[in-house]
């Protein structure tokens, strides 16, 4: 187990595609766990999508179900950190880390900020309150605490959406290999110029990650793949060398929803985190040389 006590330089990652069905929360939660448990990094997982999916799977994977049904979801959500003042005389502040971030006994390495299906009744008219997540993070200085922050974010253009990529150093697209994919990473790339744009912001993609293949290419998804691949806003977002395959067993959860719970995806992930790892590694070191040159 990582000590608290050792500061970090940890990362903020959102998993972000506006295509749903493409494995982006079974990619978020098989990277964060091999990580956590085969690499001994300190993840913290927060579950900004509706269908809190990434919630349910960790409450499975700790025997936490009952307390997510009786009592996490009531008082202790991602909501939390974008409350907003009951009164104009109030002063803004952001939660305590015990009052949003759980622990889990069963996994040392892993923390997690619940999701729930209650933030679509959310009034986010209020748009300022989207940056309340990078401030619940810079506050309580949270990238000294973890390795990796990895943002599950919603399948379309929402608040939330703009709360994960505002708050986040990097950003991965989980795609599948179809004919809609090219308008789902285009949309996607769109948003994030705009925000970057409009926020005066940097955050730097690690690319595309292949999901769900079938391990024998057929002609027409070659020809799809290699149309999709030929696209400028995909060529600048660039390709994981590493995909994952469909595994049956994973996608029904026969075990839950942990990709190095199965034999046939435990390669994939290993493959997909190492390279992960390295893509991080290549990004810090570019833009190390680029401060050093800018100084010189």
């Amino acid at each position: 187990m990582c000590s608290q006590n050792v500061k970090k330089d940890g990362k903020v990652v959102s998993f972000i595609n506006m295509k749903g069905g493409v494995g982006k929360t079974t990619l978020c939660l098989g990277i964060g766990e091999y990580l956590a448990n085969f690499r001994g990094k300190r993840i913290l997982f927060i579950d900004l999508d509706p269908q809190f999916n990434t919630t349910q799977s960790l409450m499975d994977l700790t025997d936490n179900e009952d307390n997510y049904m009786d009592d996490y979801r009531h008082r202790i959500t991602v909501r939390k950190i974008f409350e907003d003042t009951k009164t104009i005389s109030e002063r803004p502040k952001v939660p305590e880390i015990e009052d949003v971030i759980i622990k889990f006994d069963k996994e040392p390495n892993i923390d997690l900020i619940c999701g729930t299906i209650d933030i679509i009744k959310d009034d986010t008219s209020n748009k300022s309150l989207f940056k309340r997540l990078n401030k619940f993070l810079t506050e309580h200085k949270l990238k000294e605490i973890y390795d990796f922050i990895f943002i599950d974010c919603p399948p379309t253009i929402s608040f939330y959406t703009d709360a994960a990529l505002f708050a986040s150093d990097y950003y991965i697209v989980p795609a599948k290999v179809d004919r809609y994919s090219i308008l789902g990473v285009k949309m996607l790339k769109t948003v994030i110029d705009n925000l970057m744009y409009d926020e005066d912001i940097h955050i730097n993609p690690l690319g595309i990650v292949y999901t769900m293949r079938r391990s024998e290419e057929t002609k027409k998804s070659s020809e799809i793949r290699k149309r999709f691949e030929t696209d400028t806003d995909v060529t600048e977002l660039g390709i994981f060398d590493n995909s994952s395959n469909i595994v049956n067993d994973l996608m029904v959860g026969y075990q839950g929803n942990i990709s190095s719970k199965y034999t046939r995806s435990r390669d994939d992930i290993e493959k997909i985190s190492d390279e992960f790892l390295l893509k991080i590694t290549k990004v810090e070191n570019v833009e190390a040389d680029t401060s050093e040159q800018t100084i010189s």
